[in-house]
């Protein structure tokens, strides 16, 4: 497609801002929906209370029965095992008997397991227990009892080991008696023998003697404390996690509703689906009624900007096609503005009505309805005769449609005999014809004409009527500098609609106000006619008399 400058290859910034711009409510929605359900969540869900018990665990002197000096150490401590220790069902099964109400089973270990999570700080023989639970009190008491059940089994476990090796150490030592005093020669080497094993038994129960009487597997260092506040849910942390997840599922519903939309919103968006930049934007605030906008105007100096840029583009003698992407008002509106502007600016400017819906009773130019395009088209008329000037751009020459109920046939091979005719009486000639979804006026004319000026109204036009447009202006060669972009137009018969309605409650106040009247007025009529019969009859029975 010849176009003055290529649209934008991709998404960029200012089309995400755009977007946004665009979809703000859906984005808005989804973060409140994020931050209700969240709140709710937080609400809904039980608190949850963590309490910690920190224990030293000491060695026992019995490592290498114990298996303490394995796998991780802290000091002479493997903090691994011990960790697994806590977590056994024997010591749950301990802590489950003290958590236990009295006359009441006790809870079940594996639900207790599931609430107790365990941790050592660095370069430390220090086991810390967390057990969490609904309730501070129930926190506090669950830790404390893992805690104390933890030790007594480290402390069972190590009184049992030490009893057994006494046990063994003693019993071999009494054999050891028992073979001597058994032996006739006491000076023997056999006897030397039993004597020094019973003095090496003799000194391994001594040492286990003494740890059997000191020994102190661990203690607790820090009891577990009532919790001051709930460890879960925690509220501002749920409520900006909601936020945050209601803030991206609004963004992605809102670009998923903006791509699937089929109407344009903005002016980025046309230039993104059209392929081709916005020449003329009358989208600002305050720019929705139609009419013919002045040097004076923000809006009239836009459309003085556009008409130097066709004038670039097209040297005169030049045929302008003015195509609305939908029906309404916007394609006429900007087809009268850009060609008062060329004529505003010193072009020989005639402005051809090649649709009907331009001459209505909102044109612009404020002409009233009257011969042209159809009568030169059907009776042949010369089209100079049929040019009429408006008050309101005195520099403009227009020919109009034609006389009501006449249909001007601008598909038809005239047209574009006429065309040529008209491109040698003038600089510029442009051209208002029907949208392409309603009409093929634009193909018939495309090879007549110049260049083609779209028409979007944002709100209203379809994305792919734009895209089938430049497709057909591409098809036929005809170059597309840009497109046109006004906001979404009142329909003429949305108007005619509110006025007929507006009639009819007058009339229909008028007629009740008249049957009112009516009423009143047969009720005076009846109130004479009775009391002329009164005294008639008065009169009758006084001649009697």
């Amino acid at each position: 497609m010849d176009t003055d400058a290529p649209g934008p290859p991709g998404p960029e910034l200012k089309e995400y801002t755009a977007l946004l711009r665009r979809r703000w409510r859906l984005v808005g929605v989804g973060v409140l929906g994020g931050l209700v359900l969240a709140t709710a969540g937080a609400v809904a869900l039980p608190s949850t209370y963590e309490s910690t018990a920190a224990v030293q665990v000491r060695p026992t002197g019995m490592a290498e029965f114990t298996g303490e000096r394995s796998g991780r150490l802290a000091g002479d401590v493997n903090l691994d095992t011990e960790a697994q220790v806590v977590l056994s069902d024997r010591v749950s099964a301990a802590a489950a008997a003290a958590l236990a109400e009295p006359d009441a089973a006790p809870p079940d270990t594996g639900m207790l397991r599931d609430r107790v999570s365990l941790s050592v700080p660095p370069n430390s023989n220090v086991l810390e227990i967390t057990y969490a639970a609904g309730s501070p009190e129930a926190a506090r008491k669950g830790a404390n009892a893992y805690a104390q059940a933890y030790l007594e089994q480290r402390e069972t476990e190590v009184g049992d080991l030490i009893t057994a090796h006494l046990t063994a150490l003693r019993g071999e030592q009494e054999a050891r008696y028992e073979d001597l005093a058994e032996l006739a020669d006491g000076s023997s080497a056999r006897a030397d023998t039993l004597r020094a094993e019973i003095a090496d038994l003799g000194r391994g129960i001594g040492p286990l003697t003494a740890l059997q009487e000191t020994v102190e597997p661990g203690r607790i260092i820090t009891p577990a404390a009532l919790p001051g506040s709930a460890t879960s849910p925690m509220v501002p942390v749920w409520i900006a996690g909601g936020a945050a997840a209601g803030l991206l599922a609004g963004l992605l519903l809102a670009f998923a509703r903006d791509r699937l939309d089929p109407v344009l919103r903005d002016t980025e968006d046309t230039a993104r689906i059209g392929g081709v930049p916005v020449l003329l934007d009358l989208t600002a605030p305050g720019r929705d009624a139609p009419g013919l906008f002045g040097d004076d105007a923000r809006a009239g100096q836009r459309v003085n900007e556009c008409a130097h840029a066709v004038r670039a583009r097209v040297p005169s003698p030049g045929v302008l096609l003015v195509a609305a992407t939908s029906p309404g008002r916007a394609g006429p509106t900007a087809a009268v503005n850009l060609a008062a502007s060329l004529a505003r600016t010193g072009s020989d400017t005639l402005f051809v009505r090649a649709d009907p819906a331009t001459d209505t009773a909102s044109d612009p130019l404020d002409l009233p309805p009257g011969p042209g395009l159809a009568e030169a088209l059907l009776d042949g008329e010369d089209p100079t005769e049929l040019e009429v000037r408006p008050d309101t751009a005195p520099r403009l020459r227009v020919l109009r449609y034609g006389r009501p109920g006449t249909t001007a046939p601008t598909q038809g091979t005239a047209m574009p005999e006429l065309l040529e005719l008209l491109r040698e009486r003038a600089e510029y000639v442009v051209i208002a014809v029907p949208p392409a979804t309603e009409r093929a006026d634009t193909h018939a004319l495309a090879a007549s004409a110049d260049l083609l000026l779209p028409v979007v109204e944002l709100g209203r036009t379809r994305r792919a009527d734009l895209v089938s447009l430049t497709t057909t202006a591409a098809r036929f060669g005809l170059p597309v500098p840009g497109v046109a972009a006004l906001p979404r137009q009142a329909r003429p018969d949305d108007a005619a609609s509110r006025r007929a309605k507006e009639t009819q409650s007058a009339a229909a106040t008028e007629g009740a106000a008249a049957a009112a009247h009516g009423a009143a007025t047969a009720e005076d009529s009846a109130d004479r006619a009775g009391t002329g019969s009164e005294d008639t009859a008065a009169d009758t029975v006084g001649a009697r008399n």
